[in-house]
């Protein structure tokens, strides 16, 4: 059974109503998510604030002029670790008596993290005449815990200090019964008036056409947390923005070396890849994606591994990295609290209070079934890109106890697939990707029990086993690759003939204690990814899936709106997820069905464009589309998030066809095809291995012919 008190990761707790349009920028372990006019409003309760660490060192802060609010005229977060906001004023008398009318005055708000936020308000009297004015800036800091924001834990559990105001500087204090101390530093180049330790004021003169200036400097700090968690100050701010740049310009090198005709899906792409600089995080040196903000803004297994497998080729170093520090991490020993068993991978890492506490089990959290797999895959994917036969050697370890848990692990229920059984009184009921409570159900709308054996994990499964048995074999160790491989097809064999089920044209979302999860879900169309269908039954249930019941217009949606638990804001039961469509379109070019997997790519990359800055969020609505002209957003959802950045990236690649082989120096393009919106695509310098190779693509009617202009080491081979 589930337990009676487990973590729910769906919306049905989460006091958060709206996050939308919010502007948000970050930069190493330092988030700021604030009202288009830069404001959180004090009393905050959307989720806006600073974050650090998984704690909330700013809940409130607040611009005024003479005791009125601003109108926001512009606002950007385009540069991801800086915002631009352009305020004007409303009517208000200033400190002599004089009517300072509406829009006669421009404030400009521009912030930037560098280890720190720092601030600059420029006010500009556009009026002919001098204005006296106070401008107010009111903060508060509840440090509350995300999971007690989230409606997940209760409330603080130690000493909130009064604000202290000296010398130029107002600073919060938490002491936590965790032991941290934890400390908002807010420090002005000129000091103000603060009288009661929230609001500061500044009474400015500013003539005709003058300006003036207020900057703020705002830090955090963590006494609590290892010196290389701590928010790095380093050496000044010009020096820091300049490490900053370097590093964007580094993982954008890609958006030069690849053009299209197509300007609007240029800018969507580099998007993408800004997006997934942004959430780079760093854990004992080793930089990975962090899954999404604010909610999920940490080391998730399952979303850092994807996110990988998705921005490869054009970022690669991820991959190294991610797979590194999640072998840091694997399991040890069997552990019910925290769902941990020997070589298993994480599925979250948390570092606040409440999990410093005990509250939560995630100190990691290993209650995932998924991630294992998925880790084996990434490391088949990133050796194929790379040919580094040296990481496979470093891993092995690792790779033995991974395969180790699968075999002995996997199936606590005895079910004879991959399946899973929470054991932690606060762990997840449900440990596949959709991990809500009603993620998993059946046709008669009730839920599913436990033990539960989910659809694509089998796929995931399967080609861990498929993928890692060629470098085995090339490793030496050939008695293990060919037991993998008698593995693999004994599940694909038993999966093709426990799953089906005839009457629907379709794979159960999964098996239970009970039996068949008879829904219509996207669940099974991830298996055509693993590639674990059998090839005559996989047309059928491409069909189904584009019947207008599972495809909206916008995408596939994760349940059948046909299907009893059906609602199109349901976080796992009828929204649309561009990660897991992008999933689905590899698999669907993997079985032959291009012109499938062209639709999905089209809808990913017409939604994106409805998105402001082109950002694909972490999943949205599952409204028609002839019902809607646009998607409909989702109250909370993450955005950025990891997986829907590399959305994009993933589905090109897959529309080119890549399947590289470093180790052999060959590069195979498995019938590429552009879609109808683009006729034209370049990449110069795809790196297969250390050797570049320059490939050019062009559509002519229906047909995509490549053409590789250059000379180079790599053999290039293409199937039409």
């Amino acid at each position: 059974m589930m337990p009676d008190n487990a973590i729910e990761y769906g919306e049905s707790l989460m006091e958060v109503s709206d996050i939308t349009g919010s502007l948000v920028i970050r930069e190493g372990n330092l988030s700021l998510i604030t009202e288009q006019n830069g404001n959180i409003p004090l009393g905050e309760e959307q989720g806006l604030g600073l974050y650090h660490r998984d704690c909330r060192f700013l809940s409130g802060y607040v611009i005024r002029l003479n005791g009125r609010l601003l109108t926001s005229i512009l606002s950007s977060d385009e540069k991801d670790y800086a915002s631009t906001i352009v305020l004007t004023n409303r009517d208000f008398t200033d400190n002599c008596g004089r009517l300072v009318r509406k829009n006669s005055m421009t404030i400009r708000r521009d912030r930037v993290i560098t280890g720190l936020v720092e601030e600059h308000i420029s006010i500009i009297n556009h009026n002919q005449f001098g204005v006296d004015v106070c401008m107010s800036q009111e903060f508060d800091a509840d440090f509350n815990d995300i999971f007690t924001i989230r409606g997940i834990t209760r409330g603080r559990d130690g000493t909130l200090a009064g604000p202290v105001y000296e010398n130029g500087d107002l600073r919060f204090s938490y002491h936590g019964k965790d032991g941290h101390t934890r400390n908002t530093r807010l420090c002005f180049d000129q000091a103000p008036e603060c009288r009661d330790g929230h609001t500061c004021y500044h009474n400015l003169h500013i003539e005709p056409s003058g300006l003036h200036t207020v900057r703020l400097r705002i830090f955090v700090e963590d006494t609590g947390a290892p010196a290389e968690a701590q928010p790095r100050m380093g050496p000044g701010t010009r020096e820091r923005l300049a490490l900053i740049r370097a590093s964007y310009a580094y993982t954008l090198e890609c958006c030069r070396k690849i053009g299209t005709d197509n300007l609007i899906f240029n800018k969507v792409f580099q998007r993408s890849m800004a997006d997934l600089r942004l959430l780079n995080m760093s854990i004992g040196g080793h930089i990975f994606h962090s899954a999404g903000v604010p909610w999920y803004d940490a080391l998730f297994g399952r979303d850092s591994i994807i996110a990988a497998i998705q921005s490869m080729p054009y970022e690669l170093s991820k991959a190294k990295s991610t797979l590194r520090l999640l072998a840091r991490y694997q399991g040890k020993v069997s552990d019910d609290w925290r769902d941990e068993e020997p070589g298993k991978i994480l599925h979250e890492l948390r570092v606040g209070e409440k999990a410093n506490l005990g509250e939560i089990p995630m100190t990691p959290y290993y209650g995932t079934v998924d991630a294992t797999p998925l880790y084996l895959i990434l490391l088949a994917d990133y050796l194929d890109w790379t040919g580094e036969i040296g990481l496979l050697h470093e891993l092995m370890g690792n790779v033995r106890t991974a395969l180790d848990w699968m075999d002995n692990y996997a199936d606590p229920g005895g079910t004879g697939f991959a399946s899973y059984v929470t054991r932690s009184k606060k762990g997840l009921a449900n440990q596949g990707w959709k991990d809500s409570p009603e993620g998993v159900s059946r046709s008669d709308g009730s839920l599913a029990t436990h033990p539960v054996a989910l659809a694509e994990v089998q796929g995931y499964f399967y080609l861990a086993k498929v993928r890692l048995a060629s470098f085995l074999e090339r490793a030496g160790d050939r008695d293990l690759a060919s037991r993998l491989i008698r593995d693999a097809h004994e599940l694909k064999r038993k999966f093709n003939r426990e799953f089906w089920m005839s009457e629907k044209g379709y794979y159960a979302q999964a098996i239970d204690r009970d039996g068949l999860c008879d829904v219509i879900s996207s669940n099974p169309l991830q298996c055509l990814w693993a590639g674990i269908v059998d090839s005559d039954r996989a047309a059928t249930m491409v069909k189904r899936a584009f019947e207008p019941d599972m495809f909206s217009g916008w995408g596939i949606r994760t349940l059948s709106s046909d299907e009893k638990r059906y609602s199109p804001l349901g976080y796992h039961t009828g929204t649309i997820w561009p990660f897991d469509n992008s999933i689905i379109a590899v698999g669907l070019r993997r079985y032959g069905f291009r012109e499938e997997a062209d639709r999905l790519l089209t809808c990913m990359y017409d939604a994106a464009s409805h998105y402001p800055r082109y950002r694909l969020p972490e999943l949205f609505g599952g409204y028609r589309r002839e019902d809607y002209s646009v998607p409909v957003r989702y109250p909370v959802a993450c955005s950025p998030q990891a997986w829907s950045a590399g959305t994009i990236p993933y589905m090109l690649s897959a529309a080119l066809g890549f399947i590289p082989r470093a180790i052999d120096r060959r590069l195979t393009l498995m019938k590429p095809s552009l879609p109808g919106w683009m006729e034209t695509l370049k990449i110069d310098s795809l790196m297969v291995g250390d050797k570049p190779v320059d490939l050019e693509f062009r559509r002519i009617g229906d047909d995509t012919m490549v053409n590789e202009p250059g000379v180079s080491e790599i053999d290039v081979v293409v199937h039409y």
